[in-house]
């Protein structure tokens, strides 16, 4: 695929830009992300006071950086549920499922700030890898970047939950559900859920193994 404006072949690992760019603003709209076409992506997971995008808050981020298949940087932050001027309660259940302690998050940044410091972490990634994060995380943080008036970058996510689905491991009798512990153990992968940044790191590892089971079957990304 060339570029209109200029010829010069399109660069599918920047958002399909003409590969002059910026000095030609040429790209292509129409071209398919795919799960094998995709080098340059960003891994991320929140953990949260609750489920509700406008009730609950944000309490941890954490994200990293992949390209060609290795990890080149990593973002991880603890942040201070703070709503109508005051710190949210985290509840027994959310402790347990993350780990994360009230007093952990006494005199942590704000989510405004935590949201702000991700957005510029990101730089120039728009493309996103997430589980549930169609569902989820994507929503919860577009909702957290418009209170905090912050620009949402990511343009483009795989759901590894929709691939895992896509590629019917549990019709298959492969494992019991799509859930990410469970790809973990199916794969011979141990990690510390919930905690942000360990669930990015064994993510990676999934994306790694379940991109080898998807060469047969044509997995888009979702345009956010």
């Amino acid at each position: 695929m060339k570029c209109r404006i200029c010829g010069s072949p399109i660069d599918n690992t920047n958002l399909n830009r003409c590969v002059r760019f910026p000095i030609c603003p040429g790209f292509i709209d129409e071209i398919t992300l795919t799960v094998h076409s995709i080098k340059e992506y960003v891994i991320f997971d929140l953990e949260t006071t609750g489920f509700n995008k406008k009730e609950d808050r944000i309490i941890e981020i954490g994200a990293i950086k992949i390209k060609n298949d290795r990890i080149i940087d990593s973002f991880s932050t603890l942040c201070s549920p703070i709503k109508n001027g005051k710190q949210m309660y985290i509840s027994a259940k959310i402790t347990e499922l993350t780990g994360i302690k009230n007093a952990d998050l006494i005199n942590r940044i704000p989510e405004n700030e935590a949201v702000k410091n991700f957005m510029n972490w990101l730089g120039e990634s728009k493309i996103s890898v997430a589980h549930n994060g169609l569902k989820f995380d994507i929503p919860f943080l577009k909702e957290a970047c418009k209170r905090s008036n912050v620009e949402f970058k990511f343009t483009h996510i795989l759901d590894t939950m929709l691939l895992s689905k896509a590629l019917n491991y549990v019709n298959n009798g492969n494992i019991p559900n799509n859930k990410q512990e469970t790809l973990a153990r199916y794969f011979g992968i141990k990690y510390g859920a919930h905690r942000a940044i360990n669930d990015c790191e064994a993510l990676y590892q999934i994306f790694r193994m379940i991109k080898d089971d998807a060469v047969n079957i044509n997995f888009s990304l979702k345009k956010i």
